[in-house]
């Protein structure tokens, strides 16, 4: 059975857009200072916590006059998955190289 590469790549991808999805959400709704008590904010810091673990701790956040705060470590989140989602695909490339779509190069390098 052949590795479902395809299947995996748009799992990834999609992971990746609800992860910017919720990180966006949180980053405006603690710029215009939502109340944290209302359950579906709360919700949403809750799940956005847990996604921002890895990068908590690198940078602090920033607190404004008007009572929001510039959310430094969720910025650094959607900077950083991008990344980390990208290293990966690429990994998955090399492990599950399918030798029907080899390039031309590859095939000559491997008669010489």
């Amino acid at each position: 059975m052949a590795f479902p590469k395809k299947s995996v790549i748009n799992f990834v991808k999609y992971a990746l857009g609800f992860f910017e999805l919720f990180l966006g959400l949180r980053l405006l709704l603690r710029l215009l200072a939502a109340n944290p008590l209302t359950p579906i904010v709360d919700f949403l810091y809750t799940v956005t916590d847990i996604i921002m673990l890895p990068f908590q701790g690198i940078f602090s956040n920033v607190e404004l006059r008007s009572g929001g705060i510039f959310d430094v470590v969720a910025i650094t989140s959607m900077i950083g998955y991008p990344i980390i989602v990208y290293l990966l695909m690429e990994l998955l490339h090399v492990i599950a190289k399918d030798k029907k779509h080899e390039s031309v190069e590859d095939i000559e390098i491997e008669e010489h």
